[in-house]
Parts: structure tokens; C-alpha cells; sequence
């Protein structure tokens, strides 16, 4: 049994319990279950505040003090991290984040040499900055940490493209895995509209901040020409972070067809979010970048038909299944929510339902993942032999 060893090295300092950091980090402890039910023996090594132990469903995590503060900068590697790492004997080190270069290099240096490491890209802005002689000096320290591992993951191949042009990455592979999955309650349809209010033929369902990156402004321009070739379409948008909430209320108010058919829900807790994924048919974002999607991914769990942005994390997640169109052109959103709406959407849903099962259920990335990490492993075995 392949044993493997998971390493986050950032926490949310507002969580003062261990139970309360795995409550908020759903992707940490899905993606330990996940490899786990593939067949690994798993383990979580977590800084934090506070050392001690966890078990949960029957998953070890394991606290680690140290003097760092909770967002790590990119040139620490705490020695109490990295001893625990060595302690727990792996065959293979998961670190999450391509962010830690100096975390890696200190890893790579105190691990027996048979030890297979891989990092994980988890989204976020290129990290690298500075031109002339200081960005060729941040570049070449980056590439020198991350050139620890033995294979970088991303949620899909094309995002290594801006790191690998940079000179970060080094000639290790890339594994095109999502980086999550969703455990996300579906909720029927007649039931999510009875306790929604929501109605529509389709019923279109925005989730996401109200940010530049999500690019809302867009997706509402695109509404604007597209809603008039549907007549019972309507819309309901769901958000958290309002920055451009302002810009949002204006552009509606503006626009005869958005003020009759746009409603803004605002935020809704996680627990109630299946009743909105579940009253909807269509599922749009104006996403300029993503490490992955997680809004997108729950969306899809419930069958909604995705509308989304051509960027690369999203050309893996929807597998063709729905309408892509290029991020900030309001016509080309428009021409993807007028062909998705006038198909035949019963099918389409079915469609998006077996690619949720094949590649985005967590079983499915759990059962992938494995399979890959042991190709690594058996490949860093076999460079020591050689």
C-alpha cells in the first residue's frame, strides 16, 4: 500500500480549534478521503497555532507548531514541518501549493532519496515578480525549490504554460487532475423552487464573488442580448464578495430586459446552496482565471448545463458538455447562452452528469491521483536504481 503524505503549510489564524480548521478546509480533508478510499494509506501534516492530533472518519492529521506566521512566506521552511514529514516514513509527498519553493527544497534535502514528491498548483495570480536582473533572481530561486519534485499537478495541463514560459518549472511532468471534488446535497427540483422562489425556462444561476476576475459586467451584457431569444429565461445570481455590487445594481437598473428578469439573491449559507444549484438548468461565470472552480464543479454535480469561460481549468471541468466563450466578450457569452438555452437541455444535463461521475466526483480524483502518484514513485525509484 502506497503511503502518502499530504502538507499544507498555510491556516486560517480565525480558527482557533484543529476541528475548526478541517471544518473550513473541505478540500484538504476530501482529497486525504478520496486517496485513501483509492487504496493509499494517507496522512495529513497541517501547520497550525497549536501541535496536536486529529482523527477524522478515520483519517489521521497531525498539527504542527512552528514559529511561522499562518500565510508562510515563500522562503521559510520550518524545521518542525519538515521533520514531521520525515518522521511519518512516506513513499510519496503531497505539498499543496507550487508556492513554497524553500518548503520543497528543504523537504527534498531531508528525504531519503527514494522519496517521491509532487506539487500542487492551487490557483491563485502568478506569484513571480520583477523584471531584469531581480525577476531572473526570483525565477531562478523558484525554479531551483520546485525543482525538488518529481511531477507538478494542475487542474488542467494549460495552466503550467505561464510558469513553464517563466522559467519556473523545470522539465518534471504535469498531471492534469482536478484539484476537488464536491460531497454537495442535490436538492429535487420542485422542492429547491418551493424554497427558493425561483422559477424560469431555463433558470440561469450565477455563483461566484462580485470581483473583475469573475468579470459579473460581462456576463450581464451577454444577458442583455441573450434573454430576448428566450422569453421565459430567468436569472438569479448568488454571491458573497460584492466589490462591484454598485456596477451590478446599475447595470440591471439600466437595461429593461436585466430589471425583469435578473435577481439578485446575494449570500446564501453553504448548507442552503444545494436549493439554488437545484432550481437551476444553466450555471454561467465570466471567470478570467481559476485554479479549478469549485462554484463550477458543485454546479455540475447537480446536472445544471455550464456556460463558462474558455480558460483552462474550465475546458478540463466541463469536458465539452456545455457553452464556452473567450473571457470580457459580452457577444461571444451571449452567442454560448442562446445555443445552450435552445438545445435540448434534459439531454445536456445527463451529459454533464456522467462527465461529474468520471472525472470530478472525488472518488474519481482519488482513484486517478493514486494511479498517478504511484507511476511517480515507481519512476524515482527506478532513477536511484540507474
Amino acid at each position: 500500500m502506497l503511503r502518502i503524505v499530504q502538507v499544507n503549510a498555510v491556516y486560517d489564524p480565525q480558527a482557533r480549534t484543529a476541528d475548526a480548521l478541517l471544518d473550513r478546509y473541505a478540500t484538504l480533508t476530501g482529497w486525504s478521503a478520496a486517496v485513501a478510499g483509492a487504496g493509499a494509506e494517507v496522512r495529513t501534516l497541517q501547520r497550525f497555532h497549536t501541535a496536536s492530533q486529529v482523527v477524522r472518519d478515520g483519517m489521521p492529521y497531525e498539527f504542527v507548531k512552528d514559529a511561522e506566521p499562518p500565510w508562510m512566506s515563500t522562503g521559510a521552511a520550518p524545521a518542525p514541518l519538515i521533520d514531521a514529514v520525515v518522521r511519518a516514513e512516506p513513499d510519496a509527498v503531497h505539498v499543496n501549493g507550487l508556492i513554497f519553493p524553500a518548503l520543497i527544497e528543504g523537504l527534498r534535502r531531508a528525504l531519503p532519496t527514494q522519496v517521491a514528491m509532487v506539487a500542487q498548483h492551487h490557483g491563485g495570480e502568478f506569484p513571480v515578480r520583477g523584471s531584469g536582473p531581480v525577476g531572473w533572481w526570483n525565477r531562478r530561486q523558484w525554479r531551483r525549490g520546485l525543482a525538488g519534485v518529481d511531477a507538478y499537478s494542475f487542474s488542467a495541463a494549460g495552466q503550467a504554460r505561464a510558469w513553464r514560459e517563466a522559467g519556473v518549472l523545470g522539465p518534471q511532468p504535469v498531471l492534469e487532475i482536478v484539484e476537488a471534488g464536491t460531497r454537495l446535497h442535490c436538492v429535487a427540483r420542485d422542492r429547491a423552487r418551493a424554497a427558493t422562489g425561483l422559477s424560469g425556462s431555463p433558470l440561469i444561476l450565477w455563483v461566484g464573488r462580485l470581483t473583475a476576475n469573475k468579470d459579473p459586467l460581462t456576463v450581464l451584457d451577454g444577458l442583455d442580448i441573450a434573454l430576448p431569444l428566450s422569453h421565459d429565461a430567468r436569472v438569479a445570481m448568488v454571491f458573497g464578495e460584492e466589490a462591484l455590487i454598485d456596477r451590478v445594481r446599475d447595470r440591471i437598473a439600466a437595461s429593461p430586459v436585466l430589471r425583469d428578469r435578473v435577481m439578485l439573491v446575494g449570500g446564501v449559507p453553504h448548507d442552503e446552496i444545494g436549493n439554488y444549484y437545484g432550481a437551476a438548468d444553466v450555471f454561467v461565470s465570466g471567470s478570467h482565471a481559476e485554479g479549478s472552480g469549485y462554484a463550477l464543479i458543485e454546479a455540475m454535480s447537480c446536472g445544471l448545463v455550464p456556460v463558462v469561460t474558455d480558460i483552462p481549468s474550465f475546458r478540463t471541468i466541463t469536458g465539452g458538455t456545455g457553452g464556452l466563450w473567450a473571457a470580457g466578450d459580452a457577444a461571444a457569452c451571449a452567442s454560448a447562452l442562446a445555443g445552450v438555452c435552445s438545445c435540448d437541455l434534459a439531454a445536456k444535463r445527463e451529459k454533464v452528469r456522467r462527465q461529474f461521475d468520471d472525472v470530478l466526483r472525488w472518488e474519481a480524483i482519488g482513484a486517478r491521483t493514486l494511479a498517478a502518484y504511484a507511476a511517480v514513485v515507481d519512476r524515482r525509484r527506478l532513477k536511484g536504481q540507474s
